[in-house]
């Protein structure tokens, strides 16, 4: 096994959008040729295309034994049940999880890391999210008009896009065919700028070897949990910080960086100002918000909220802003907005963002700032 001494079984989980080719990628694992006996587990036995020549015998309950020395079965049951149960009666050398209808990755990963059940049989091992490059590219293009679109939980399409490309170790830029070249280039460097750490593969039919998606050892909770490319710059922003901040606007002292695939018109920059936002100007400008941005997150300063951190997170066309949190006393409040798309004028969104922010006039003592009225949502 890739983890050393660790003689746990090795998880891969996998995830993706209906369409995107998990299942094609766990038919090909099915159909390896490296020596691997894999346990799949998925929701529905009819979502997986398990071919005539694979299947050994007759399903032994919910479990189908296979040629190749691996097995299939359904997740009927409580999926912490049903990992324990499979260990006990079998042995194989990986498990490989792609449960339908389950969009984030994070709640499931949760149950390989936090059940003591689990955990003492298995190791999370890796991460795979199958992207459908041409519903990305379809997705966040401003020019293609997207009917609405939700996952079955009812998320929007575009935030489970992003989830799942920024909690992976491995990312499989799935049906390039369909996307044209510049295009391709241009999904690719967004991705890579929303999720620098993870392995990133161009694929067509998610033809990929096992050995890129099984006993990686490639699976590391604080490092996936850091690797969103937001929380990169979040990051860098606080650690080439002098302590000193603007009182007034954001646009003078906020650094920033550009990532390498801005030839291609991606860009990020961080957003940051220690005076809060008038909230009806911060309000309309959130609905009126500038083009080319693919992702933004952060949080914000609100004047009729002095106590309360605001979160602010959009993905492409989907947009969410309200509180999630309260200051604590060691905390140093101010607004850090991560902003990440292609062609952005950088310069426009900060003098945009500046004019949201109260005047000196509305930011004296004499102001009262239940005065305002306040769009954002309480809870």
């Amino acid at each position: 096994m890739t983890a050393g001494s660790d003689d746990r079984t090795p998880v891969t989980l996998v995830s993706g959008t209906l369409g995107a080719g998990k299942t094609t990628l766990v038919n090909r694992v099915l159909r390896n040729e490296a020596g691997y006996e894999v346990a799949v587990l998925v929701n529905d036995m009819g979502e997986v295309n398990v071919d005539a020549q694979l299947v050994a015998g007759d399903a032994d309950g919910d479990v189908v034994d296979l040629t190749n020395g691996c097995i299939c079965c359904r997740l009927n049951d409580d999926l912490a049940d049903e990992v324990v149960r499979l260990a006990d009666d079998r042995e194989f050398d990986c498990l490989l999880v792609e449960a339908s209808g389950i969009s984030e990755p994070y709640p499931v990963a949760k149950t390989f890391l936090e059940d003591d059940r689990v955990s003492d049989r298995y190791r999370l091992d890796t991460l795979v999210s199958v992207l459908d490059a041409y519903g990305f590219w379809k997705e966040f293009d401003p020019e293609t008009n997207r009917p609405d679109a939700s996952d079955a939980g009812g998320r929007e399409l575009a935030q489970v896009l992003v989830d799942q490309v920024e909690f992976c170790d491995v990312l499989l830029l799935n049906k390039c065919d369909l996307v044209p070249d510049d295009a391709l280039d241009e999904v690719e460097d967004v991705v890579r700028e929303l999720q620098p750490r993870a392995e990133l593969h161009r694929t067509t039919h998610a033809d990929v070897s096992p050995e890129t998606v099984l006993d990686t050892g490639l699976f590391d909770f604080d490092a996936v949990r850091r690797s969103a490319g937001w929380k990169r710059h979040l990051a860098e922003r606080h650690d080439h910080a002098d302590g000193d901040h603007d009182d007034h606007t954001g646009g003078d002292h906020a650094d920033h960086d550009h990532a390498d695939g801005e030839s291609h018109g991606v860009s990020s920059f961080c957003y940051e100002t220690t005076r809060p936002f008038h909230p009806e100007r911060f309000d309309a400008w959130i609905d009126e918000w500038p083009s080319g941005v693919y992702r933004a997150k952060g949080f914000f300063l609100l004047a009729t909220r002095p106590e309360t951190v605001m979160g602010l997170n959009r993905a492409g066309p989907s947009v969410t802003a309200g509180p999630i949190g309260e200051w604590r006393a060691e905390d140093d409040p101010a607004t850090r907005l991560v902003f990440i798309g292609t062609e952005l004028d950088e310069a426009a969104i900060r003098e945009q963002l500046d004019g949201c922010l109260l005047t000196d006039e509305e930011a004296t003592e004499e102001t009262d700032a239940a005065a305002f009225s306040d769009p954002f949502p309480t809870a």
